[in-house]
C-alpha cells in the first residue's frame, strides 16, 4: 500500500488555521464533506481534547482489541486515515453549524495546546484502544489532514 505524502505535525496544522479562515470553505474541506468548516473544526477539537480528558463512549473491548487495533496500525503505517467524514463522536455534544468558524478554530487551538502540554497517560481511543502520546499526535494530524486537506496548501 502506498504511503501518504509527508504529514505536517499537529501543532503546525493548528498554526495554519487562523490564516486559512479567510479562504473559501471548499478550499479547505475534504470533497464530499457534509459539514461546514465550523462543524469540522469542532469535531477535530473534540477528538483532540478527548484524547486528554477521556472520550464519552468507547466501542466494545473486543472491537478495540481486534478491528480497532488493526485500523490504527494500518493508518500509522500508511500515514493517513480514512473514515466517514460526517461521523460524530459517540456521546459527544452535537456540532453547532451556526458557531463562527473563528470560534471553532480557537477551540481546536486550545485543544492542541492542552494535548501538547499533556505528559501523563492518555485515555483509551474509542476505536483504537490504547495509544501513546506519539501515536495520538500522528493520528490527530492525519485526522485533521483528512478532514481539512486544504490546510496543506496554506
Amino acid at each position: 500500500m502506498p504511503t501518504a505524502a509527508p504529514l505536517a505535525p499537529l501543532t503546525r496544522l493548528a498554526e495554519l488555521l487562523p490564516a486559512s479562515l479567510d479562504r473559501p470553505e471548499g478550499d479547505l474541506l475534504a470533497p464530499g464533506s457534509s459539514w461546514n468548516l465550523s462543524q469540522t473544526l469542532q469535531h477535530c477539537a473534540q477528538t483532540v481534547r478527548y484524547s486528554v480528558t477521556g472520550y464519552p463512549r468507547l466501542k466494545p473491548a473486543l472491537f478495540r482489541a481486534t478491528a480497532g487495533t488493526l485500523a490504527k496500525r494500518l493508518f500509522l503505517r500508511r500515514g493517513a486515515t480514512r473514515h466517514s467524514l460526517d461521523a460524530e463522536l459517540d456521546g459527544a455534544p452535537p456540532l453547532d453549524p451556526a458557531l463562527p468558524a473563528a470560534e471553532a478554530a480557537a477551540r481546536l487551538a486550545d485543544a492542541v495546546t492542552l494535548f501538547t502540554a499533556h505528559t501523563g497517560p492518555h485515555p483509551l481511543h474509542p476505536a483504537y484502544g490504547g495509544c501513546t502520546h506519539a501515536e495520538y499526535e500522528r493520528l490527530h494530524a492525519m485526522h485533521l489532514a483528512e478532514h481539512l486537506p486544504g490546510l496543506a496548501d496554506a
